[in-house]
């Protein structure tokens, strides 16, 4: 357990190593301490910092960098919870009252505001569920012999498929096999469509056909639709000057493996999570500091927010950002549910 000055000590050197990418020296602390404390005395607190290992020191006579440990004592000290200016949010609930309700367009929007807000990579996804039953099917005419299967998931989700036929249709004989079928099918899931077994006219049956295989599809994804933003900026940062770094981030992004290594981490709370070098589970992200936070309805497919950065990061602004936006995509989502 620190002492307040060992913890105020530390936490002025991460504020100001956050700020600057720089080892941080005795001198600045002393000068930027809201209570007075000579150099010496900095000094001092800093050698036992580092025996502890809530610092580290690149060369003996140069300033101290935080470890791991240290930014997690930052981030434990920070107000609860760290949240966006108010000016802040009321553009982005101004902004999103005026996009279009559609789920893909929030998460693209949310990353990037998200990118902007953070100075650093932001992922969203769409909300998802692994076993994903079936809201509401909908059939369109487009020509005699062919229809546009619409498919609506629980979670909002929309599924589409063109449906050739071998029978004259009109759209009031589609209206009445896709009613009959909502009727029979609702809240189910591809197996329970696909073992019931009451009587069906030759279209309702190849709809029920062609809708268990699009749930089956959507239950057998590894990973839901996301959208990322900020790839440029968290590139930008000094620490991916060393060799090899952006590099492994690229193929993370490119290889569709970085959202699978951090879906794990996800916490089943609507907490905000915060992971911080190695106490991420993936080696691929000891570099990075991570906020998660999880969005939508409780018992309900949910989507995930993420901010990534290395860990020398803006922790405040990353975690009222990430808190902010799933309050902010949880009750858009309802809303749209509900409609």
């Amino acid at each position: 357990m620190l002492s307040e000055r060992a913890g105020t000590i530390l936490n002025i050197l991460v504020a100001e190593y956050i700020n600057s990418a720089a080892p941080v020296a005795s001198e600045e602390i002393a000068r930027r301490s809201p209570t007075k404390v000579s150099p010496a005395t900095v000094r001092n607190t800093m050698s036992r910092l580092t025996d502890e290992g809530y610092i580290s020191r690149p060369h003996v006579s140069a300033g101290a960098i935080p470890s791991d440990l240290g930014y997690r004592h930052y981030v434990q000290s920070l107000d609860e919870p760290p949240e966006l200016p108010a000016t802040v949010q009321q553009k982005i609930h101004r902004d999103f009252s005026q996009a279009k309700p559609d789920l893909e367009a929030w998460s693209r929007q949310c990353a990037t505001v998200l990118s902007d807000l953070t100075d650093s990579l932001a992922m969203v996804t769409v909300p998802w569920a692994r076993s994903p039953r079936l809201k509401h099917i909908q059939l369109v005419f487009l020509e005699e012999f062919l229809a546009l299967l619409v498919v609506v998931l629980q979670e909002t989700r929309l599924l589409r498929r063109l449906l050739p036929v071998n029978q004259p249709l009109t759209q009031e004989i589609l209206d009445q096999s896709a009613n009959r079928l909502n009727d029979l099918f609702c809240d189910l899931d591809y197996e329970d469509i696909k073992s019931n077994n009451l009587e069906l006219t030759p279209l309702e049956a190849r709809v029920r056909h062609e809708t268990t295989l699009m749930l089956k599809d959507a239950s057998n994804e590894t990973a839901p639709e996301h959208y990322v933003d900020g790839l440029r900026r968290l590139l930008d940062q000094p620490e991916f000057a060393q060799s090899g770094r952006a590099k492994a981030l690229v193929e993370m992004l490119e290889e569709r493996v970085l959202l699978e290594n951090l879906l794990p981490q996800m916490p089943e709370t609507r907490d905000v999570a915060v992971y911080i070098g190695e106490e991420n589970q993936e080696a691929s992200l000891h570099p990075y500091g991570v906020i998660l936070c999880q969005y939508g309805g409780a018992n309900q497919a949910t989507g995930t927010i993420c901010v990534i950065g290395p860990t020398r990061m803006g922790y405040a602004e990353a975690i009222g950002g990430v808190a902010f936006f799933s309050s902010l995509m949880s009750n858009l989502v309802g809303e749209l549910r509900r409609v």
